[in-house]
């Protein structure tokens, strides 16, 4: 599923599940639930479609966030991500395509509020501001929120106010309070 700045994979085995018309309920045939293993890439993503096609030019590499293992991967858009899972489990994977801001090289890529299952459908606008080395994402709900950067931002704000943050792994991650309004709220990263 593409949505406006990333793409998300879901990966389910549901191998041994079955509803029963006896019962009226979800049954579990042990004997046919087994493991799983696929291959997913970001050319999985269907990237042109939609109302709001997220444009591919110029994009080499994608940041591939796992919501169960919590883990980031980047990928090239030929290459793939294997992923086992035991019957009746499921892993999303958020893609997005990873930006270079021109003045310093940091790789970026916004990943979106990881404790939703709809990671990257949090993310409301994203923009740059090649002068000034920052990125400034409209975020809509609350909850921790985190992006790919190759380098330590120098701060981050939240509406204007700084706030802490961690950096780990590539990963930039920040809390985003639950907003007064219905507003969005506007995190910036300055490099």
């Amino acid at each position: 599923m593409q949505q406006k700045f990333t793409g998300v994979l879901g990966l389910f085995n549901c191998q041994g599940g079955g509803w029963c018309p006896q019962s009226r309920r979800n049954k579990s045939a042990s004997e046919f639930s087994r493991l799983v293993t696929c291959l997913a890439s970001p050319k999985d993503i269907e990237w042109k479609a939609g109302k709001n096609p997220v444009p591919m030019e110029g994009i080499n590499v994608f940041a591939v966030y796992m919501y169960k293992e919590k883990k980031l991967q980047l990928l090239k858009s030929t290459e793939n991500i294997e992923v086992s899972l035991e019957p009746f489990t499921f892993e999303l994977l958020t893609v997005s395509p990873i930006a270079v801001l021109p003045r310093n090289l940091v790789q970026f890529a916004a990943i979106g509020l990881v404790n939703m299952l709809n990671t990257g459908g949090a993310i409301q606008s994203l923009e740059t501001d090649d002068d000034e080395n920052l990125v400034r994402i409209g975020v809509r709900g609350s909850g921790e929120m985190k992006v790919f950067a190759s380098e330590k931002p120098v701060a981050c704000k939240i509406n204007g106010a700084g706030v802490k943050f961690g950096y780990e792994d590539n990963m930039v991650s920040v809390q985003v309070p639950w907003p007064n309004s219905s507003r969005e709220s506007v995190v910036e990263y300055l490099f």
